[in-house]
C-alpha cells in the first residue's frame, strides 16, 4: 500500500515523529506504524486531517493505491452479486416450493373440508407470496427482466448484451400487478385442482 509510504515520506520531511503525526491525526502512534507499515488502511477522516496537515490532498495520498482500491471494489462487487445470486436462486426455490405445496393442500383440505388445513394453506401461500416478492425485488435491483436475463443473471453472465435486445413494453405490468396475477392463477389452479379430487 503505497499510501503508508506516502505518509512516511510527508512526516519524515517534516521532522514529524509517529507520536505528534498521531496527535494531529487523533490516532495511536500504534495506527501510524500500522499505515506505514501497510498492516492497516487510514479512513476518509484520519486522510483528510493528515491531508490538511501537511498542505496536500487525500488523492496525492493514495493516488499510487487508487489500482489496488479499484481492484478491491470489484472482488466486494463481484462477491456481493455472488451472494444475490445465491440469494435469489433460495428465494425461486422457497417460493416455487410453497406454492406448489399450497396448492395441495388447499386440494386435500377443499375435498375433506377442512377449514382449518385451508386456513394453513393460505398462510403458506401468503408466505410463498413474500418469497415471490423477494424475488421481484431481486430482479428490479438488478434490472433482470426477461428469461434470458433471469438466466444469466443465475450464471453469472453480463447482463449489457441481452439488455440490448430486449423489447420495450409500454404498460408493464408493476408487481403489484404480477402478484394479483400469481393470486389469481394460484387460485384458479387449487380451484382445479379441488375439482380434480372430487372427481376421483
Amino acid at each position: 500500500m503505497e499510501v503508508g509510504k506516502v505518509i512516511r515520506d510527508l512526516r519524515t520531511e517534516a521532522g514529524m515523529s509517529q507520536e505528534e503525526l498521531a496527535e494531529k491525526a487523533f490516532v495511536s502512534r500504534q495506527t501510524i506504524s500500522n499505515w506505514e507499515n501497510g498492516k492497516s488502511y487510514p479512513d476518509v477522516q484520519s486522510l483528510s486531517l493528515i491531508a490538511g496537515h501537511f498542505g496536500t490532498s487525500i488523492d496525492e495520498l493514495v493516488k499510487g493505491d487508487l489500482p489496488m482500491i479499484a481492484a478491491r471494489i470489484e472482488e466486494e462487487d463481484a462477491r456481493a452479486a455472488e451472494e444475490d445470486v445465491r440469494e435469489f436462486r433460495r428465494n425461486t426455490a422457497i417460493s416455487s416450493s410453497l406454492a406448489i405445496v399450497s396448492l395441495v393442500v388447499a386440494g386435500v383440505a377443499f375435498d375433506h373440508e377442512n377449514w382449518l388445513a385451508l386456513a394453513m394453506c393460505l398462510l403458506v401461500y401468503v408466505i410463498a407470496l413474500y418469497f415471490t416478492f423477494l424475488v421481484e425485488k431481486a430482479k428490479k435491483k438488478y434490472d433482470v427482466q426477461t428469461y434470458r436475463e433471469i438466466r444469466a443473471f443465475v450464471d453469472g453472465k453480463p447482463l449489457d448484451e441481452i439488455r440490448a435486445q430486449r423489447v420495450q413494453r409500454p404498460f408493464a405490468a408493476s408487481v403489484m400487478g404480477k402478484v394479483l396475477a400469481g393470486m389469481l392463477v394460484g387460485a384458479a389452479v387449487g380451484l382445479l385442482m379441488v375439482w380434480l379430487v372430487r372427481l376421483f
